[in-house]
């Protein structure tokens, strides 16, 4: 996990350097900030929708009417107070529980997430989207607690004043709470069930993140993100 987590932040780190010295010198007030998440947001889902087969997420081919009739995801999601959007794929069982906390359920997903900084600089202002992290481009099978869900605050953390805030993306954890469980075992092929999207300021927002050997507030600033998600189950977590 930890060298595919660094492989992640790699690229994620590649990406988003280019963007560092400009933003350093002009970055927008963070109210100007969350207006174009939201913009963003709106406009990436008008130009997605779920494929019928799994519910894999893909944008609308210009060139090819085929996927004209989907609907997109805009059309069936629902924004929550914190600027969160949470999107039921229809015709998807799931018929079990939903989680209470990260802290207190530990779960097993299926995931593929995107990671994007908004900027009105660009035509569709959600720009390139990048890998954060998958499972099913990586093993292809489901996994437990994952780093942006859950991480086990170890002694050594915690004596350096590190904190699940510096781990998790709340927004991820409040958006989840909204989908029940599809009560399955993760053995088989995803079928995702739908979709959160988190505006950076229910992500990391301009706030620290650990990379793995610091405290980090330039990698994830302002990024917002996109979980893809099938939430199988999940069991009491033993601390």
């Amino acid at each position: 996990m930890m060298k595919k987590w660094g492989i992640c932040l790699l690229v994620a780190g590649l990406f988003f350097s280019s963007c560092k010295n400009d933003d350093d010198v002009n970055e927008i007030p963070i109210e100007d900030q969350n207006q174009v998440d939201d913009e963003a947001i709106v406009k990436y889902m008008e130009d997605h929708y779920f494929s019928p087969d799994r519910g894999l997420i893909k944008k609308y081919d210009e060139e090819d009417e085929s996927d004209d009739d989907y609907p997109n995801l805009k059309s069936l999601g629902t924004k929550l107070n914190s600027g969160v959007w949470v999107i039921k794929r229809p015709g998807v069982t799931a018929d079990g529980p939903a989680i209470t906390s990260n802290v207190q359920d530990s779960i097993l997903i299926s995931y593929d997430s995107k990671l994007f900084r908004a900027n009105r600089d660009n035509e569709d202002l959600y720009g390139n989207l990048n890998t954060y992290y998958n499972t099913i481009h990586s093993t292809g099978q489901a996994a437990w607690d994952p780093v942006f869900y859950y991480r086990n605050i170890t002694p050594d953390l915690a004596e350096n004043d590190i904190n699940l805030s510096h781990f998790v993306i709340e927004g991820f954890i409040e958006g989840l709470k909204e989908f029940n469980s599809t009560q399955t075992s993760g053995a088989d092929l995803y079928n995702f069930q739908g979709a959160i999207i988190v505006p950076s300021r229910a992500a990391f927002g301009r706030d620290f993140f650990f990379d793995g050997s610091r405290l980090n507030n330039a990698l994830y600033r302002d990024v917002s993100f996109v979980f893809n998600i099938e939430l199988h189950k999940f069991v009491p977590r033993n601390n």
